[in-house]
This record gives structure tokens, C-alpha cells and sequence, in this order.
């Protein structure tokens, strides 16, 4: 999977892992508070999610 963009919104993340919209949500919370599973950002009330380190999260769940 190739993504151009340095950053995902969870709304991709939910398209890519397709899941709903609450569990999204839920697993870029978790990652903001773990630390260990993949890079989020949180701007004001907005996540965003550097493409890399999320599909190298992926890759390793293979």
C-alpha cells in the first residue's frame, strides 16, 4: 500500500483498517497513550497520524 501523504486523518486510518468510526477512534487513542504502537499527533481536538510509522505498525501485524 502506497500513500503519498506524510500524514493520515482517522478517517483513513478507518478506511485502510476497515473498521467503524468508534473503533478507529479508539485505537488512535490507545497509540497516543501507549507510545509503543504507532506516532499520533493531537492538534487542538484533531488526530493525525504520520503515514510511515502507522503502515510500519501494519506490516508488523502480518
Amino acid at each position: 500500500m502506497k500513500y503519498n501523504k506524510k500524514v493520515l486523518t482517522v478517517k483513513e486510518i478507518q478506511s485502510i483498517l476497515q473498521i467503524s468510526q468508534k473503533t478507529a477512534y479508539n485505537l488512535v487513542r490507545q497509540a497516543l497513550t501507549a507510545g509503543d504502537m504507532f506516532k499520533v499527533i493531537k492538534i487542538g481536538g484533531v488526530y493525525r497520524i504520520p503515514t510511515e510509522p502507522f503502515l510500519n505498525w501494519l506490516d508488523q501485524m502480518d
